[in-house]
């Protein structure tokens, strides 16, 4: 594909995810617009989706927009993020459909997979095949029915969308702010400022059976790409390293990383999630011929180090 040619338009180009691919497929020599939240763009809003994606006019867009955070974000928000990520992920494809845009890229987080199914594995035939977990159901079906919406427009009109089920992704540029981050960035926060500090325990969420799928974003952002220029089925198609961890032992790899010498506690009363989620890669190499490059640890190990180059602004935004 020759991305010298192409018009790219990211919604959500400025956050954690999407500023990885904006600044992959510039360096391939793409026109890249990144509609600019700060300056009032509201995609919740219908008429600002309609307008963004009429003077855009992209060839490609890949939307990476959506509000949310780790389990504790969630609660009290339901309602909320529910409503606002459907509105999202809904207005933006009814948009980029009524331009004529060439392809849609739809970034849909793994948790949108049913949260209750006891397998080694979460395969593409097993999105339908359940309930969303409890602890994540208003975000993860939001991201759904947009998989629906694509389905819909594509039986409809033809419209090409694809749908790409992401694994929990960790890397530079993440957000360890309390509030908002995830369980990966969550734990190299508390063990990071645990040495530091020279705190004797570090207290981890739940009991640590949970097993979880971790994608360094780089891998990620290449794999998108890739997607956007040879993957064109409406089926979803999972994005991931395929390899599971448990929380427990996750943050102990965090731990050895960090040299942290004090004790894990676990706190039991908060909530695990679902009790594994690991996703299988043989579609995915099979349409991108394609796998994740990165080692857990060797990522671990970057994000480390630009939390400690980046630490003020990493805690606040």
């Amino acid at each position: 594909m020759d991305w010298s040619n192409t018009k790219v338009l990211i919604p959500g180009g400025g956050g954690f995810f999407g500023s990885h691919i904006v600044t992959k497929i510039k360096k391939m020599g793409a026109q890249v617009l990144v509609p600019s939240t700060k300056n009032g763009v509201d995609f919740r809003r219908e008429e600002d989706c309609n307008k963004v994606m009429k003077e855009a006019s992209p060839n490609i867009v890949i939307n990476c927009a959506a509000i949310q955070g780790g389990i504790g974000y969630h609660s009290g928000k339901q309602a909320d993020l529910f409503l606002d990520n459907t509105k999202i992920g809904l207005f933006l494809m009814e948009a980029a459909q009524k331009e004529d845009v060439d392809k849609f890229v739809n970034i849909v987080a793994g948790c949108s997979y049913p949260g209750y199914i006891e397998k080694e594995e979460l395969n593409e035939e097993d999105y339908w095949s359940g309930e969303v977990h409890d602890s994540i159901f208003s975000y993860g079906v939001s991201r759904k029915m947009s998989v629906v919406y694509g389905k819909a427009l594509s039986k409809q009109y033809e419209f090409n969308s694809i749908h790409l089920l992401l694994a929990n992704m960790y890397g530079p540029g993440e957000k360890f702010n309390p509030e908002q981050s995830k369980a990966l960035a969550g734990l190299i926060k508390k063990f990071y400022d645990a040495k530091k500090e020279g705190t004797p325990e570090v207290v981890v969420w739940g009991t640590g059976k949970p097993v979880r799928d971790w994608l360094y974003v780089e891998d990620g952002a290449e794999a998108v790409i890739r997607a956007a220029e040879v993957y064109n089925s409406i089926e979803p198609l999972n994005i991931s390293s395929g390899v599971g961890i448990s929380v427990g032992d996750l943050a102990k790899t965090i731990q050895k990383i960090i040299g942290y010498e004090g004790k894990i506690v676990f706190d039991t009363e908060k909530p695990d999630g679902a009790l594994k989620k690991t996703f299988g890669t043989t579609k995915m190499k099979n349409e991108l011929d394609w796998m994740p490059e990165t080692s857990l640890e060797e990522g671990i190990k970057e994000t480390i180090d630009w939390l400690d180059k980046n630490y003020e602004f990493a805690i606040s935004h």
